[in-house]
């Protein structure tokens, strides 16, 4: 059996081992953040048994009753983000408007109730929403630009301030939107949508209450899509039941994985809706989703006698209820809308369309693909052992030559560090990681692994916490192994 040692090196140290050296890396800080602490320093992944957090330990901040109180008007969130106004409130909590300290500039902040924030499902929907939504880019998608955890008021998420109503309220004020207004709607959500899904991420809540309007200085409508809290980046898997039941997939009122197939199912609602101003299943939750399961939509053009047939073919094959049966992708669906489009004489949603991309911002959009296309293919082939994994050591992504060092098949999905034979040649390996986790610092360790015969090589291994700025690993650990030479035993 192999043997193993440990050895602590400092931070950002050049190690040299017989004409061999790799420069480790060090840990990095949120450029959002003005104070000692950033979000992703306080984003540990939420244990299985339950998380405790504690907050107000300013005695200013805690009511009569002696629980912590709400933020309120000049209250300071985050260090950096003073409170000006509540702009909505939910179940979830509540949206404040803030100005950053520094900069002046309004944004909308989300605050978690701190009743809830201690639940580890609700932590961790947070912090996925968060990391997902401010990996994201697009015209009509809300953007984040900060997220965190306050001692005294809890979790929060930083977001661009809309001025405008969503499209649920608008709904509701005015009723059903003509044929063009609903088709400009949709393309800018289908725009949204296929943009998410060409970065492998689904939304899993797509509804009209979580569509904001706005108005551009050019009075221009504008579609926002917003909540990315059921957000998933491992497309295919099965997380359980979870979404709003009017606009909830059959597939996933069985039990099945979210797909994109089940966002082009609730497009398909979103558009029913839309034209005539009512959901097409209502009632108890549970009603509903057993009418998602069996019964098909009402014909929208029967309801709205004006309405091109087209636009129920489009809505009847979106809402199908066996997801191959669906588009097979946002842009097919998008091709068939611009064709009502142009039937209704809209030049691929007229001239309340947002406007093409500016040549600038068409660059931007090559170069910024080209970096990820760029960073995936470097990953996939580098030759050293690489991957991330939370606390508990469930690997979350891995390069294959980080698979074909663990003897793995396939792909990353479901793989466990305790099932490998890693922890045998590193038995502190998930003592290690709960420490890099807690004091995100970086832990580097020698091990020997034993090639047969006489051969022992001698490897590092870097535990690093992902940087706070991390789109999509905040809260994970970073593994690299570096092989530095070969020993005889």
């Amino acid at each position: 059996m192999p043997t193993t040692s440990e050895s602590d090196l400092d931070v950002g140290e050049l190690v040299e081992r017989e004409g061999h050296e790799t420069l480790l890396p060090s840990a990095t800080r949120s450029v959002l953040s003005t104070k000692s602490y950033v979000a992703g320093e306080l984003d540990d992944a939420p244990s299985a048994t339950g998380s405790q957090v504690e907050y107000a330990d300013d005695p200013t901040l805690v009511g009569p009753d002696g629980r912590p109180r709400g933020a309120k008007m000049t209250d300071i969130i985050g260090g950096r983000y003073i409170v000006d106004g509540q702009l909505g409130r939910g179940g979830m909590g509540r949206v404040l408007r803030v100005r950053h300290q520094a900069l002046g500039k309004a944004f909308a902040l989300k605050l978690i109730k701190s009743a809830l924030a201690v639940n580890p499902r609700i932590r961790e929907l947070f912090y996925r929403e968060a990391r997902l939504a401010s990996a994201l880019s697009h015209d009509n998608i809300c953007s984040i630009v900060d997220f965190g955890q306050d001692d005294s008021f809890g979790l929060f998420m930083v977001m661009e301030l809309l001025e405008g109503q969503t499209v649920h309220a608008k709904l509701r004020h005015s009723g059903p939107m003509s044929p063009k207004v609903a088709c400009d709607i949709m393309w800018q959500l289908a725009d949204a949508v296929r943009f998410i899904h060409s970065r492998q991420i689904l939304h899993g809540d797509i509804k009209t209450e979580n569509m904001f309007l706005v108005r551009t200085p050019a009075q221009r409508r504008l579609v926002k899509l917003l909540d990315f809290g059921l957000s998933r980046a491992d497309l295919g898997r099965n997380d359980g039941v979870d979404g709003t039941p009017e606009y909830l997939a059959p597939e996933r009122i069985d039990g099945g994985p979210a797909s994109q197939a089940s966002d082009i199912y609730a497009m398909g609602i979103v558009f029913f809706e839309l034209l005539t101003g009512r959901m097409p299943f209502v009632g108890e939750s549970k009603d509903v989703m057993r009418r998602q399961l069996k019964e098909p939509l009402p014909v929208p053009s029967k309801l709205v006698p004006e309405l091109d047939e087209r636009a129920d073919v489009i809505i009847a094959r979106a809402t199908a209820k066996n997801p191959a049966d669906r588009h097979p992708d946002v842009a097919t669906f998008m091709y068939e809308l611009r064709t009502l489009m142009q039937m209704l004489g809209m030049d691929q949603g007229g001239p309340s369309r947002r406007r093409a991309l500016a040549p600038d911002a068409t660059r931007e959009r090559r170069e910024y693909d080209h970096r990820l296309k760029a960073a995936s293919e470097i990953f996939g082939a580098v030759p050293l052992p690489m991957a991330s994994c939370d606390p508990q050591g469930r690997v979350r992504a891995a390069n294959p030559a980080f698979l074909a060092f663990l003897g793995a098949a396939g792909d990353a999905g479901g793989l466990q560090l305790r099932d490998s034979a890693l922890p045998e040649v590193y038995p502190s390996l998930f003592d290690d990681l709960q420490t890099v986790a807690a004091t995100r610092r970086s832990l580097k360790r020698v091990i020997y692994l034993n090639e047969g015969g006489d051969r022992v090589v001698e490897a590092a291994v870097v535990l690093a916490a992902a940087p706070s700025a991390a789109e999509v690993t905040a809260g994970e650990i970073h593994i690299v192994l570096h092989p530095l030479r070969a020993l005889l035993s």
